[in-house]
């Protein structure tokens, strides 16, 4: 067993007034063990900054994301690894999420998208009658 520590930040700050920008009450944090796919799932406060999670020495690869009240995802998930967790020494991972509003702004464009296409079936199925 060994442990591994993610330390993540927002803007490279760690002031809790940055995780209530984003409308971040959590982090989740997944970590996928790449022998047997084993996926450990931690959530904890995003004012933490910081979690240490125990698990069998293994790569890993994984993924962090800021969580609302309601434990839906307020930003991208940002990768994890790959890392190396030994029996002998911890695994430090740090993660770094951007700005709050350049969040926005990449929901607003994949939104828009969204939007555009189902316009554009619309019109297309208008087309066919």
């Amino acid at each position: 067993m060994g442990f591994v520590t993610v330390q993540w930040s927002i803007e490279d700050r760690t002031e809790a007034d940055q995780c209530k920008t984003y409308g971040a009450q959590a982090v989740e944090l997944l970590l996928i063990s790449t022998k047997n796919n084993h996926v450990t799932r931690q959530v904890v406060p995003c004012e933490r900054f910081d979690t240490s999670v125990q698990v069998i020495a293994d790569d890993y690869v994984g993924t962090i994301t800021l969580l609302d009240d309601n434990g839906k995802a307020v930003s991208e998930p940002l990768p994890v690894g790959p890392f190396e967790v030994s029996g002998e020494e911890q695994a430090t991972r740090r993660v770094s999420f951007p700005a709050a509003d350049q969040q926005r702004e990449r929901g607003t464009h994949r939104d828009r998208g969204t939007q555009r296409g189902r316009e554009s079936q619309r019109d297309r199925d208008r087309q066919r009658r």
